[in-house]
């Protein structure tokens, strides 16, 4: 499978020797994949998969928000159609799944919510919620912060422009006072903008580079941009 770099591409097939001399992927290492995907793109699954394979875990949740607090000012499409481009975009990874729980909550979700549910569900998992490295620098004000870094640690994307000194200082803060639970994986995340890709559906001007196919077509058929001023 090609995955967006930057401005180029490159083939985690190289992976597939590893697997068979022994990389070992942990089962009850499980990865979470949190957004609105509105929509998903190559850049959400690029992250997936460089947490997949950097830190070995044995599959990777996508966790669709419901109705995000911090987003009541943004277009979000409706939600069986984001999930539906999440089920097209993932559907020949066998190890990564979608999880629609926070679609079915009623009111503003919560990740702390979520976490507290899939302990319940799952005591064994070890949890590693996956952010792009832009993220950490809003964990602190997370809902019942102190809770959630209890729950999970932390994989942080790196994306092009962003200050990595200051993001491994702010990393080494935060495990400073909670543990190691900020980890910051070696891999570069490509700078797409769903926001971007949007306003290329409305102007019908998509470009597959930017997200998997089935989806850019099932966007264009469904037409769930178009009318984004």
């Amino acid at each position: 499978m090609l995955i967006m770099k930057g401005d180029n591409f490159f083939d985690y097939a190289e992976f597939s020797s590893l697997e068979t001399k022994g990389l070992r992927f942990s089962q009850n290492k499980i990865g979470l994949l949190g957004g609105t995907f509105n929509p998903i793109h190559n850049g959400h699954i690029d992250m997936a998969y460089i947490a997949l394979y950097e830190f070995s875990l044995g599959e990777v949740v996508f966790l669709p928000l419901g109705t995000p607090p911090h987003k009541q000012k943004e277009y979000i499409a409706p939600r069986n159609h984001r999930l539906e481009m999440i089920n097209l975009a993932i559907e020949n990874e066998k190890r990564f799944s979608v999880n629609p729980v926070e679609l079915c909550r009623k009111g503003f979700t919560y990740t702390v919510d979520t976490l507290e549910f899939l302990a319940k569900k799952n005591p064994n998992a070890k949890y590693y919620f996956i952010i792009g490295a832009d993220t950490l620098f809003e964990l602190c004000n997370w809902r019942n912060f102190k809770r959630v870094i209890q729950l999970t640690s932390f994989i942080c994307i790196m994306r092009p422009g962003l200050d990595e000194e200051g993001v491994k200082q702010y990393a080494g803060m935060i495990n400073e006072k909670y543990g190691e639970k900020i980890f910051i994986a070696k891999d570069m995340g490509p700078n797409i903008s769903s926001s971007k890709i949007r306003k290329m559906a409305a102007d019908n001007k998509l470009k597959d580079s930017f997200l998997p196919k089935k989806v850019a077509d099932y966007l264009l058929q469904n037409q769930i941009y178009c009318k984004e001023g």
